[in-house]
């Protein structure tokens, strides 16, 4: 994204702060929330260096309210890369494959995914 700030905050209608935390491997964070009609967010950012340690996601449309959660550790910012760490030949040659925004219209005729347990929570 070319600019994450307002991807993240763009529509938001509820954001406060929940308060300390250390149950990221011991790491000081401070837990913040942040709701649009998309999504719901929770983020542990760390207190000393104010990097994303937890992200815990829960989507508006999803029937089910399955919690997505994804945990950050071990950053290393701004490490070397070497010239051509992301080619190959194989990379090269591969097929494009056109990508689409997740969250646009469905083309005409797509059928949705069957939901777990034919739609039952």
């Amino acid at each position: 994204m070319s600019d994450p700030y307002r991807a993240l905050t763009d529509g938001v209608f509820h954001a406060f702060r929940i308060g300390p935390s250390a149950v990221i491997g011991g790491v000081p964070t401070e837990m913040v929330a942040i709701a649009n009609k998309d999504v719901f967010l929770q983020i542990w950012i760390g207190v000393n260096d104010k990097l994303p340690r937890r992200i815990r996601v829960v989507y508006a449309a999803d029937r089910l309210r399955l919690r997505h959660q994804m945990d950050l550790s071990d950053w290393t910012l701004d490490p070397p890369i070497p010239a051509g760490a992301f080619d190959s030949p194989q990379a090269r040659a591969a097929r494009r494959m056109p990508f689409q925004n997740p969250g646009a219209p469905a083309p005409a005729g797509a059928r949705p995914n069957p939901s777990p347990a034919g739609g039952r929570p």
